[in-house]
């Protein structure tokens, strides 16, 4: 493992502005329902503080920001270096960004780990190497950040302080309920408001079509947990990135769109409500939740790499 703590961010030829996207709309006006991305971004995680959604790019790992009643883009930060992206976002009580850095699922020269951003300035904190197949997406507590491997039955646990101090991460294997699936494996990952339970994605199910979900503790007292398997009462065509508020959990299903579902994890059982549809999307990947809207953000696989292709944040009523 390899850490490093980065002071100040100058990074001379990559520190390239990404000029603001997006006029602001009249005093008044509603909250856009799309906001545009730079071209060729190829966008998969985001998460909100407040107004503010960070959203970060697959091809290079850029961090952009969005104010969404104002429809502005810029950049917070630049790409960190050569083979290095940015999956799964969230942003913890102190305002910093966690980013999730991937692995060679997408390059074989991408190392596995995870980036630590400060909201205020765009400064990169903290940057860190784990021991993982592909870090895919990030949930925060007050006293850790929760990864998920999609490539190993486990999730990477960092702790974190009182103060905030942020240490080792440590991995956690997935027990009780979880059978490994060939492919893309834990993927979204929520925590419920009190902080006690985790709710992780099986992109891949073993034994039925589409995905799974389980019921994760998060209160670890060993190197694992037992994660017991959510019954869903039908098949869920994908679950890549989660929003879960109160009782209704939200599961971003690729082509399908975003499953709608009630979920009670006392008795760990899934109720599919309804799939909401995002206008103009090809896969969408992750969404974010603020107010009565959903976020969404659509990495466009089938044309990932092209730097013509446009994209946007999107706003669907959840």
């Amino acid at each position: 493992m390899r850490r490093t703590l980065v002071i100040v961010v100058v990074l001379g030829l990559l520190a390239v502005f990404v000029a603001p996207v997006g006029a602001a709309p009249p005093v008044g006006a509603p909250f856009p329902d799309a906001i545009p991305l730079p071209d060729g971004f190829f966008p998969e995680g985001i998460a909100i503080d407040d107004r503010t959604a960070y959203v970060g790019s697959l091809v290079d790992g850029a961090i952009v920001q969005q104010d969404l009643k104002t429809g502005e883009t810029e950049q917070l930060a630049p790409s960190p270096g050569p083979n290095k992206i940015a999956v799964g976002l969230d942003v913890d009580h102190l305002g910093r960004l966690w980013v999730a850095g991937g692995g060679p699922a997408l390059n074989p020269t991408i190392i596995p780990g995870f980036r630590v951003y400060d909201t205020a300035t765009g400064a990169m904190l903290l940057e860190m190497e784990v021991a993982a197949g592909f870090v895919n997406d990030v949930i925060v507590t007050r006293d850790a950040a929760w990864l998920t491997d999609s490539f190993a039955p486990r999730l990477i646990r960092v702790p974190i302080t009182s103060d905030g101090g942020i240490g080792d991460p440590e991995p956690v294997a997935l027990a009780g309920d979880w059978v490994q699936a060939p492919g893309f494996n834990a993927n979204g990952i929520v925590a419920t408001p009190d902080e006690k339970t985790l709710v992780v994605a099986q992109s891949t199910s073993p034994d039925r079509p589409g995905a799974a979900l389980y019921n994760v503790p998060a209160d670890l007292t060993s190197g694992s947990v037992v994660a017991g398997r959510i019954d869903i009462d039908d098949a869920l065509p994908g679950a890549d990135g989660l929003v879960l508020v109160g009782r209704t959990l939200y599961s971003v299903a690729g082509p399908a769109g975003v499953v709608k579902m009630k979920i009670s994890l006392a008795d760990n059982t899934a109720r599919i409500v309804d799939t909401l549809a995002v206008p103009g999307a090809v896969t969408p990947t992750t969404a974010a939740q603020r107010g009565s809207s959903l976020y969404v953000v659509d990495a466009k696989f089938p044309f990932f790499g092209d730097p013509t292709v446009e994209f946007q944040t999107t706003a669907i009523a959840r």
